[in-house]
Order: structure tokens, then sequence, then C-alpha cells
């Protein structure tokens, strides 16, 4: 299973919307997250762009959030 099977529905779906408008770089995450497992083998800059078009306010995100994902996944990915 990957990383995207197990996004988080309102992150998926924010995504989803904002594919029209910023193909480039949502089809590039998306892509990312289907060919990845775990949440460690993520980039920082992977990590922004799924802030960014996800809709997430990475400010609320805690130190243990970015370090294991809490934030993105239905479960803890290391």
């Amino acid at each position: 299973m990957t990383l995207y099977d197990k996004l988080k529905p309102e992150i998926k779906a924010k995504l989803e919307a904002n594919y029209e408008e910023y193909s480039t770089a949502v089809g590039y995450i998306s892509d990312k997250l289907k060919h990845t497992k775990l949440y460690s083998d993520l980039k920082i800059d992977d990590i922004r762009t799924i802030c960014t078009f996800g809709d997430v306010w990475h400010y609320d995100l805690t130190q243990s959030d970015l370090l294991y994902g809490e934030w993105l996944t239905n479960k803890p990915q290391i």
C-alpha cells in the first residue's frame, strides 16, 4: 500500500481539487505518493508541496508530526 492509498481523505481531496490549476506540481507530488511506501522516503520539498496543495498549514504541525508523518496518513509511517 502506497502513501497515496493511506492519504487522509481531506488532503487527497484538496490535491485533486488543485490539480486542474497546478497540474505540474500536483501531478508530481501525486505520482511521488503513488510510488512511495514510507513517509521517511519523502524529501522536505515533497512535504512542502503536499502542505501547499493539500491545504495543510505547516505551522500547525508539531516536530513529531513532521518526523513521523502522522498528519499525512491515518496511521503513523516511519
